[in-house]
């Protein structure tokens, strides 16, 4: 035999030797590369096709099942691609205030009034007394109608922050119906329960409301 030949068996000996004790490394740490150059994972022996491992992709056995072997994989992905997922930068900043409640309310508030009662003006809540108040301005209308726009805008609003803000009494505060004179001077005032004990009826609302036409300096019970 040449001595180039017996160089050749010699090389190859020793490279059978290294990837033998590699293999059997490998084996040992329940660690496996993947040869092929792309092969398929699924959820289960022939399942469900859940993506690919490349060639050389190493992967640690935790089971095997006939000759499907189940692994672990150690790799990285794209934070930005995963639903739900939130940078340590962002868990770790300063957290955003929740919006008071009423806060949140309000543009719900406004479109209600907007949409058939008056023009919006605002509306608040006295924490110190638990008195809500909620402020537009209306056009032309009679006394009753007034009155029956105070109820509704009241319901539509009690509805709207019940169980979200505490309250012991809601006010209306509008003009005059007639469209004149300033905001606040027209009140219809209510206590939450009575508010919540009459319902949709309009007649046993006026029975527990106080009205004033001048800004609050006197008050007319309803008759």
């Amino acid at each position: 035999m040449s001595r180039l030949s017996k160089y050749s068996l010699g090389a190859a000996l020793v490279a059978a030797l290294v990837l033998g004790v590699v293999a059997a490394k490998l084996r040992s740490d329940h660690s496996f590369v993947v040869e092929a150059s792309v092969e398929n994972f699924r959820d289960a022996p022939n399942g469900t096709k859940l993506g690919t491992l490349l060639a050389g992709t190493e992967i640690e056995s935790i089971g095997e099942e006939g000759q499907w072997v189940r692994f672990r994989v150690e790799g990285w992905v794209w934070g930005p691609s995963l639903e739900g997922y939130v940078s340590e930068e962002e868990r770790d900043g300063p957290q955003e205030e929740p919006i008071p409640p009423l806060q949140d309310e309000r543009p719900r508030i406004k479109e209600l009034v907007n949409d058939r009662y008056g023009v919006f003006y605002g509306v608040g809540l006295d924490e110190d007394i638990g008195r809500l108040w909620l402020r537009f301005r209306v056009r032309d209308i009679e006394r009753e109608a007034w009155e029956q726009r105070a109820f509704a805008v009241q319901r539509g609003a009690f509805e709207l922050l019940q169980g979200r803000v505490e309250f012991s009494e809601i006010r209306i505060e509008t003009n005059r119906p007639d469209g004149s004179g300033e905001v606040g001077q027209y009140i219809a005032a209510t206590a939450a329960a009575d508010l919540a004990s009459a319902g949709d009826d309009w007649a046993v609302w006026r029975q527990h409301t106080r009205f004033s036409i001048d800004g609050g300096e006197t008050w007319e019970e309803a008759e």
